[in-house]
């Protein structure tokens, strides 16, 4: 490793970090869409404070020149035992050392706070392996749940999604959908809570090391709030029960400052309630108002397990396909 020199990458040195930013878009190029955020988004998420927990940004010098990046996050509200690594590492300076560097002070920095779980994503073709995951498996992180990463075209897509509102109508019966861009309104906050507290027991984790997670309503709120100086809009679709309580949701994110790519958040309808297309009709709901905010959106992406088969039947009638494989890999310290 020699000529290899780590520097921390703070919010406040706009040179480093966009030295960092810029080795991320290169190392990001041979996924199969444009997946990485504009500079200008990248730098408002790093001048945002958070309070579920703490991140640590470094830049690798390879013989004085930044050639790797690295994004550790550890968890402070709840799974403090986790922390999740991100690498980056720049075409030309691979196999050099770069990247086994970056994750040594990682795996070193979570030891010394008593965390006992490493955990990160790596991307890889379908059917085939990527340097990131080869990188990953060679030093003891094992694929403890995978994905797959999907895209749907948004300039033409919607085009097709009428004969799909037929069958929402058909089943939806005394259920109805309510779509709200930036905060989940007040009369719902306890029920959103409820669902984002059940979600990790609902969608399939693997084998990750993985426990359940609290949100209280001022979580909720300060997550809103943090989206907003982020710029990104969250678009909620809210699935509001015979009963006046919710009993599902989803939701698209868009970067005010990179309103090229949405990304869903999370879906989910609690089992009673399954078997009245809640599911797409909550989707049909984001998506089209996230192509009214912003008509130049091109795409949206979501990953879904295989064995979701409910999540995946909605995804592909909206016109997801699959682009890639998202490799949820882990080792235990």
């Amino acid at each position: 490793m020699t000529g290899i020199e780590l520097r921390a990458c703070g919010p406040t040195d706009e040179a480093t970090l966009r030295d960092w930013w810029a080795v991320g878009r290169a190392a990001s190029v041979e996924r199969p869409f444009d997946a990485w955020p504009s500079w200008e988004a990248i730098r408002k998420k790093f001048a945002t404070q958070r309070h579920d927990g703490h991140a640590v940004r470094l830049a690798a010098l390879l013989d004085g020149r930044v050639a790797g990046a690295s994004s550790l996050w550890c968890f402070d509200l709840d799974n403090t035992h986790l922390a999740q690594i991100e690498i980056w590492v720049h075409p030309d300076a691979r196999r050099r050392g770069v990247g086994s560097a970056l994750l040594a002070d990682a795996e070193a920095r979570v030891r010394r706070e008593g965390r006992t779980t490493m955990v990160a994503t790596a991307f890889a073709p379908v059917g085939a392996e990527s340097p990131g995951s080869l990188f990953a498996g060679a030093r003891g992180y094992a694929v403890a749940s995978h994905e797959q990463t999907k895209l749907v075209d948004l300039r033409r897509a919607p085009a097709g999604w009428a004969a799909l509102d037929e069958q929402v109508a058909a089943a939806l019966g005394h259920y109805r959908v309510v779509v709200a861009e930036e905060a989940v309104p007040e009369q719902y906050v306890g029920d959103f809570c409820g669902l984002l507290s059940a979600f990790l027991g609902e969608v399939p984790t693997g084998d990750l090391d993985l426990t359940p997670v609290s949100w209280s309503r001022r979580r909720v709120r300060d997550t809103e709030e943090r989206f907003r100086r982020e710029g990104i809009v969250n678009v909620y679709g809210l699935a509001v029960a015979p009963d006046g309580h919710l009993c599902g949701f989803s939701d698209l994110r868009v970067s005010r400052e990179d309103p090229r790519h949405a990304t869903v958040g999370g879906t989910l309808v609690l089992p009673g309630h399954r078997g009245h297309r809640l599911g797409l009709a909550m989707k049909l709901g984001t998506h089209r108002r996230v192509v009214e905010l912003f008509p130049g959106c091109e795409r949206a992406e979501t990953g879904n397990a295989g064995v979701n088969a409910a999540m995946n039947a909605v995804n592909e009638q909206l016109g997801y396909r699959v682009v890639e494989r998202a490799l949820d890999l882990q080792k235990r310290l």
